[in-house]
């Protein structure tokens, strides 16, 4: 009985070991405190072992808010860094076997407006022309042709501030959704919304991301 138990502990153990040695893991506990100063260091190992052990992965910031660990995975982990803010992060593998990290700074007012940067394993940062074109505000419209350049201008003038979401899909895809929806006024937006694209995926080749 001793021994079974002895084995169950062990296994166990092993378990936990090979969780806390997750690519996504140690990437944000060896994160620069420039790119995530509201949780030291310790915080963050704090979060990861919070998730791991099946308990509400939450702690307090520097800030005094609350923030919390919404997934980790292999490659991959969301951060509600506080009620208007998100971070994650998606570690990919190049054709070159090298990795990259994707990192993706949300800010919710209340639209969702994302900046995304890329990075080495060592967190040095990379020139994100390199691996994404981003969207710009207007590959969201789809105009027939019908409506004449005035009539279309007219329809763009209500977007001039692009605001663009990025989030991770499971199969590390990038989805860029417009979120004016969110900015813009009700009868503002059900004009638009016939000639909106609500996302555009782009998909990663080993090289970089395309549509």
């Amino acid at each position: 009985m001793k021994l079974r138990r002895l084995f169950f502990l062990s296994a166990v153990a092993t378990a936990l070991m090979s969780q806390a040695v997750e690519p996504a893991a140690q990437l944000f506990a060896a994160m620069p405190d420039s790119l995530i100063p509201s949780l030291e260091v310790n915080r963050r190992k704090d979060l990861i072992d919070l998730f791991h052990a099946g308990q509400s992965a939450q702690v307090t910031t520097k800030l005094g808010g609350q923030a919390q660990m919404t997934q980790l995975q292999e490659q991959s982990l969301v951060i509600d860094l506080s009620e208007q803010s998100r971070m994650a992060l998606y570690l990919y593998t190049t054709t070159g076997n090298d990795s990259v990290v994707a990192l993706v700074n949300t800010v919710y007012a209340p639209a969702g407006d994302s900046r995304i940067r890329f990075f080495d394993s060592a967190w040095r940062e990379l020139p994100a022309s390199k691996y994404i074109e981003q969207p710009t505000r207007d590959d969201f419209f789809l105009f027939p042709d019908s409506l004449s350049k005035v009539q279309r201008e007219e329809l763009m003038q209500a977007t001039e501030i692009c605001l663009i979401e990025y989030t991770f899909e499971p199969d590390g895809s990038i989805c860029a959704r417009q979120s004016w929806e969110e900015y813009l006024d009700r009868e503002t937006y059900n004009r638009l919304k016939p000639y909106l694209r609500e996302s555009i995926t782009l998909r990663w080749n080993g090289k970089n991301f395309k549509e």
